[in-house]
């Protein structure tokens, strides 16, 4: 795969190209689709593949704001290496961009950038005042002796699949619902720091986990999870939150890691979320918390059973 980074005055002589537009937030199964769709395209035309991406969300400089979000620019990067994709064409979202008539962008694409197939979703919006659609773009592209394809919203057990419905998901807890949807765990990346360094004393050692991005967050409470260290997953235990039993001021993510003793301060590592398992508690004293942590244990350990 290889990436360019573009602008507005970028003119590559590339070949003929199929291209996937969106957010893609997340690369849930609906997104997913779509990129089977692109590489359904590029066999039957001989295309080659290609994903534009925006370096930015469009919405944070639309409404001014820096939401958190699913996935990193880098996390969107590193999951299209997955889907064999031959291209990826990213651009910062700017005003200049966002002011362009639905026209101008996709003369930018074509023109430029030598696309011959748009693959979209049907509730795709872009350009000034959003008033680009795929109605558009089906006019654009059969005007101009070239081709779309708009796929359908994707439902999973009736529920319409979208990034907002995952990150609410994910918000409130459900992280199982959201996993539904994503078609794969909702992880988190960081650097692994000196915490309060509790866990050690408890019989329970853990990873204090500094996220490198503004990720969505999920809901307060302790999670049966997968740690990625270099690589290798180990199954694990977190605690998202403040620790109600010390009265901590800062919100921390504390993982401990089963049959796991190497040194990992300062290293890069992946937090994937699996099942939560209860809300954050203010124990009576350090030998009920300690009970619990066992209990906790107890539950992942099964949970790891049905899993292999």
């Amino acid at each position: 795969m290889e990436h360019f980074k573009l602008n507005l005055e970028s003119d590559f002589k590339f070949d003929d190209i199929v291209v996937a537009l969106g957010n893609f937030d997340g690369f849930h199964r609906g997104h997913q689709k779509l990129i089977s769709e692109l590489n359904n395209v590029k066999l039957e035309k001989g295309y080659k593949s290609a994903v534009f991406l925006f370096e930015n969300h469009t919405k944070d400089l639309i409404f001014h704001q820096n939401a958190s979000r699913i996935m990193s620019f880098e996390d969107k990067l590193n999951k299209l290496e997955s889907f064999k994709i031959d291209y990826v064409f990213s651009i910062e979202f700017s005003e200049k961009i966002k002011n362009l008539s639905p026209k101008e962008f996709l003369d930018f694409l074509t023109i430029n950038l030598n696309i011959k197939h748009i693959v979209v979703g049907e509730d795709y919006k872009f350009s000034k005042n959003r008033e680009g659609n795929t109605d558009f773009i089906k006019s654009y592209m059969k005007e101009k002796g070239l081709s779309c394809t708009i796929i359908d919203k994707l439902c999973y057990d009736n529920i319409e699949i979208s990034s907002t419905k995952i990150i609410e998901y994910i918000k409130s807890g459900k992280i199982e619902l959201a996993n539904d949807l994503l078609g794969d765990n909702f992880s988190i990346k960081g650097k692994v720091t000196h915490g309060f360094q509790r866990g050690r004393d408890l019989g329970y050692p853990t990873a204090n986990l500094e996220i490198s991005f503004n990720y969505v967050m999920v809901k307060e409470g302790v999670y049966f999870t997968k740690t990625i260290v270099d690589g290798k997953g180990y199954f694990s235990f977190s605690s998202v939150g403040y620790n109600p039993t010390f009265d901590n001021k800062k919100s921390t993510i504390e993982s401990h890691i089963f049959d796991f003793d190497k040194d990992i301060y300062g290293k890069d590592i992946e937090l994937c979320f699996l099942e939560r398992l209860r809300d954050n508690i203010k124990f009576n004293s350090v030998e009920e918390l300690i009970e619990q942590l066992k209990k906790d244990e107890i539950r992942c350990r099964e949970l790891i059973k049905n899993i292999k």
